[in-house]
């Protein structure tokens, strides 16, 4: 796990091809009769459950599958509906689903399991591979800022100077994966690398050139063209630029809020989750900008990237953190349509927004965004 100084979570994802069948077999010569597997995966909005029995060894799952989708397989117990209690350990293991025979085999758990048959899983070891030194300087980070005496992590000069480092790191992983992409223009493994990284300042033109390589049937692919929006938002977002309008869900009765609303105010876009901790994190700074200056004319616009069927978690964040400014979601996780038209890939973010609708700055936590606004109205 990383140390999570700088960003909560980065994007995995998918898109559509063509609707075929995929055959997933396993044989895990540890397990017995009567024991039962939990495959688990998302498609678009809906989290899809499936089991099998265990027959000496044995299982099988086949069903249609449109693209290429992150899986799991977990023994007699699925976590996302039955809690794991303190300290218990499921055994499980992890893949890709692709409209192909997979097969994966292990003679003691699933988490050894060997996987053949899916040239996309060959690929994602290709990519782990590559990203391996990278993930090691990231655990070094965090073993190093964990080491550190508690006054020091609290230090602020010392904490800034991990996170520049963490940013470092985390461009190098970007670089890595616009890298695959170039080599890998046939893999659809390319898309997930390039729609993770083409929203990040200093990659567009070369995750452009990238793209521009894909295959034409990748390109179908709604991830893939969600590419395209994702590039165009490293434009839009500029400071100086009128921010682009959206509308979602209001999280009080659910009618619909649109970013135009707020035109006339200062309005903090605020792009948060129930989920991410560092968001959790820096909620307490923007409620005390909120309270601090609401009544001069500034506001904030949450939108959450929670998931489908999270919705009774995020409704709680807001409660528990005391949000008590306009809150949308549109429930789609790292699919949510504003997240995609600005650009967002990690969070928290945001973008602080001047009455006229123009982008006055981005990404502005803890003391500074007290400072910018400080600063706003002392001129006002």
């Amino acid at each position: 796990m990383r140390i999570s100084l700088l960003v909560a979570c980065l994007l995995l994802s998918h898109g559509l091809l063509a609707q075929d069948k995929f055959e997933l077999t396993g044989k895990v010569d540890a397990l017995k009769n009567g024991d039962r597997i939990y495959l688990v995966y998302q498609v678009e909005d809906k989290q899809i459950t499936d089991s099998a029995r265990v027959e000496k060894g044995r299982f099988i799952f086949k069903h249609q599958l449109a693209y290429p989708v992150y899986a799991a397989l977990y023994l007699n117990k699925n976590p996302y509906i039955n809690k794991l209690a303190p300290h218990e350990t499921v055994d499980y293991a992890r893949l890709y689903l692709e409209p192909a025979h997979i097969k994966v085999s292990a003679s003691d758990s699933l988490k050894n399991i060997r996987i053949s048959g899916s040239p996309i899983n060959d690929k994602f070891h290709e990519l782990q591979q590559m990203l391996k030194p990278n993930d090691e300087q990231f655990t070094a980070l965090r073993l190093e800022f964990e080491a550190l005496p508690e006054a020091q992590q609290k230090d602020k000069a010392v904490y800034n100077a991990f996170v520049e480092r963490e940013k470092a790191i985390l461009h190098q992983s970007f670089l890595i994966h616009l890298d695959f992409a170039k080599k890998n223009p046939d893999s659809y493994l390319s898309v997930i690398s390039l729609a993770h990284i083409a929203a990040q300042p200093g990659i567009t033109a070369a995750a452009r050139e990238a793209y521009d390589r894909l295959s034409p049937r990748l390109k179908k692919a709604p991830l893939a063209q969600g590419i395209l929006v994702s590039l165009e938002a490293q434009t839009n977002t500029q400071t100086g630029k009128v921010a682009v309008d959206f509308s979602q869900p209001s999280a009080k009765d659910g009618t619909t809020i649109r970013l135009s609303d707020f035109r006339g105010k200062y309005v903090l876009l605020d792009f948060w989750a129930s989920w991410c901790g560092p968001c959790r994190q820096e909620n307490p700074n923007v409620v005390k900008a909120y309270q601090q200056y609401k009544d001069k004319g500034f506001t904030v616009l949450g939108v959450s990237l929670d998931m489908p069927g999270q919705k009774g978690a995020w409704l709680k964040a807001i409660e528990s953190d005391q949000l008590h400014w306009p809150q949308v979601s549109d429930l789609k996780g790292w699919e949510n349509s504003a997240a995609k038209i600005y650009g967002i890939r990690s969070i928290p973010a945001n973008f602080l927004i001047g009455p006229d609708g123009k982008i006055l700055a981005r990404d502005l936590r803890e003391e500074h965004l007290q400072e910018e606004l400080a600063r706003i109205f002392r001129k006002e």
